[in-house]
């Protein structure tokens, strides 16, 4: 490992958090979230208000991810952090979304495992732990926000999906309603009988 331990015995206390700085509330205000909380909780009309509800999701989950990109992922690729054994990255899933992951250097594993590893070895720096804790738990926080907002965003597209069918066998049930009346009202009219 590049970076060796500089000192012996430190407290927690002493453990400062220095190269990373994890993100704070003002980095979240420039997210369009505010209309999204209040969209959540509503009756829906119908199928356009979940396609918008769908679609802010969508938004925002775009948003959570540029601001993993650029304020976690850029930080964990610079100095200190490029001397370390792993290295976080930005991992594409088959479900869609995007999440933050730990990967080994030079290989394919990856996961959490290995970031507890790197915290467990007496050669990582006792001056990295609070950062590596610190970049740990805003990659858990960020991730669980993606996927609570892709599952809100995915769930919100199929019910709209749902209210397009109900629509259609609404509409379908009433056309045939108004088929038969008009049929006989026209009959009477055709064959010359008066009602």
């Amino acid at each position: 490992m590049a970076l060796q331990q500089s000192s012996q015995g430190a407290s927690t206390a002493d453990l400062q958090q220095g190269a990373f700085q994890p993100l704070q509330q003002d980095a979240f205000a420039s997210l369009q979230h505010a209309p999204f909380y209040k969209g959540l909780l509503k009756p829906f009309k119908g199928k356009g208000e979940l396609d918008q509800l769908a679609e802010q999701c969508r938004s925002l989950e775009a948003d959570l991810n540029a601001l993993a990109q650029e304020r976690i992922l850029a930080q964990a690729r610079r100095f200190p952090f490029t001397l370390l054994p792993i290295r976080m990255t930005h991992q594409h899933t088959s479900a869609g979304p995007v999440f933050l992951r730990w990967q080994q250097s030079g290989t394919r594993k990856m996961g959490v495992g290995l970031w507890a590893q790197l915290c467990r070895d007496p050669r990582t720096p006792e001056t990295l732990l609070a950062d590596l804790h610190a970049l740990e738990q805003q990659r858990i926080t960020l991730n669980m926000q993606i996927s609570l907002v892709h599952a809100i965003g995915r769930q919100a597209a199929e019910c709209a999906e749902k209210m397009a069918q109900a629509d259609a066998v609404y509409r379908e049930k009433l056309a045939q309603l108004r088929e038969p009346a008009s049929s006989s009202a026209a009959t009477p009219r055709q064959t010359g009988v008066q009602p």
